[in-house]
């Protein structure tokens, strides 16, 4: 059982991350929050990473806390044979088939809870947490934070059509948040708060490396960044119509040398946050998946975008609209690079107030956590309603 809350300045609170570990976003929101909290003198005590039975927790990821990171099986996307387009009935038949494990998990997770004692526990959309509050009676204030949340504030424009996707959206946003006394929605732009609902509107969680990046060298080429390897085709197409661009492309495929030269001008490079961010900062542009930790980067450097949404991907698809929505750039179907132009011949980003949202709210993140610590646990439902839901399901 966690131990009473403790308040003052010379009492630092102690924080468990569980994070969802699908794509690096999650996971690179995770490393800006333990060093906002670091600084104010709070500190993490232990890290769950959230993952499918195919993935592995990144090194950098890792080398980032000093807290031991534990990883744990979570449900995961299903894509297709391409490794192109999202499979959403296969991932429901998976994560079916797998309750045991996830039990499992659970039962790890609420070992870490024990053994960390945390004052509070930080849920980056990992959705264990929030079955871990249906199937358990957590006495530990939990704060979960995601730019999902902005799913469930009124001020938020999905993509037109297809309700069924937008409700699904929605509650499986809630189903992660579930429990929590706060919900922070991470936002391209400022919305209200809504207290009724504990939800806060914060701007996105930028890693460090972001803000020491120089914002005055630019450079011609073209920065692209693809989530799944099967994209690599289609920007080998345009590249070879295009030549005379310079490419630099970063991918995850797992059996690639950390550079590959295409030709002279196509580049792929293995993941590498660091080089990925200094290529950033100096591109002309940035052709991505519609990440939304990419597009808030790109921002802040006042970098234009073209956004592609993964194919059968909702959640990407309401990321692109709303990175035009922002003023980002651009959104399109596929990697034809050429829609780039159009952001690029604009000439103009919200870098300016983009970076002002930023910075008015990187001291909430602290203030959130700190009240929240001081905040009385709701109950759950317990574990025998639990077992029905999951029975039913």
């Amino acid at each position: 059982m966690s131990h009473p809350p403790r308040t003052g300045d010379a009492m630092a609170l102690r924080c468990l991350f569980v994070v969802q570990g699908e794509g690096r976003g999650h996971l690179t929101q995770a490393m800006a929050l333990r060093r906002m909290l670091r600084d104010a003198g709070h500190r993490v005590a232990g890290v769950v990473v959230g993952k499918s039975d195919d993935q592995a927790v990144p090194a950098f990821f890792r080398a980032a806390f000093e807290a031991p990171v534990t990883d744990v099986e979570s449900p995961g996307f299903v894509s297709d044979d391409a490794d192109r387009s999202v499979r959403p009935w296969a991932t429901l038949r998976r994560a079916l088939g797998r309750t045991p494990t996830y039990w499992r998990s659970l039962s790890a997770l609420d070992a870490a809870i024990e053994r960390h004692e945390p004052d509070v526990v930080v849920n980056f959309f990992e959705p264990l947490m929030g079955l871990y509050a249906v199937t358990h009676s957590p006495s530990v204030p939990v704060v979960a934070v995601a730019h999902q949340y902005m799913f469930l504030h009124p001020a938020y424009r999905f993509p037109s059509g297809r309700r069924d996707k937008r409700w699904a959206a929605r509650a499986f946003a809630r189903l992660t948040a579930w429990g929590a006394s706060r919900r922070l929605a991470l936002s391209l732009y400022p919305a209200p708060d809504r207290s009724q609902d504990d939800l806060a509107v914060l701007p996105p969680l930028l890693r460090p490396g972001v803000f020491r990046q120089p914002q005055d060298r630019s450079e011609p080429f073209i920065l692209v960044y693809i989530l799944n390897s099967g994209y690599a085709d289609e920007v080998i197409r345009w590249h070879e119509q295009n030549p005379t661009v310079p490419l630099h492309c970063f991918w995850d495929r797992p059996d690639a040398a950390p550079v590959e030269a295409y030709d002279e001008t196509l580049t792929f490079h293995q993941l590498d946050d660091e080089k990925f961010l200094r290529l950033m900062a100096r591109c002309r542009g940035f052709v991505s998946t519609a990440g939304f930790e990419s597009i808030a980067e790109a921002m802040y450097l006042g970098t234009p975008v073209q956004v592609v949404p993964v194919e059968g991907h909702y959640e990407q698809r309401c990321n692109a609209v709303d990175a035009v929505r922002a003023g980002a750039g651009v959104r399109s179907t596929q990697f034809d690079i050429g829609h780039l132009r159009a952001a690029l011949d604009r000439g103009s980003t919200p870098e300016a107030r983009f970076q002002a949202w930023v910075r008015q709210g990187r001291r909430r993140f602290v203030r959130e956590l700190e009240a929240a610590a001081r905040r009385p646990v709701a109950g759950s439902l317990g574990p025998r309603v639990a077992e029905r839901i999951l029975e039913a399901a």
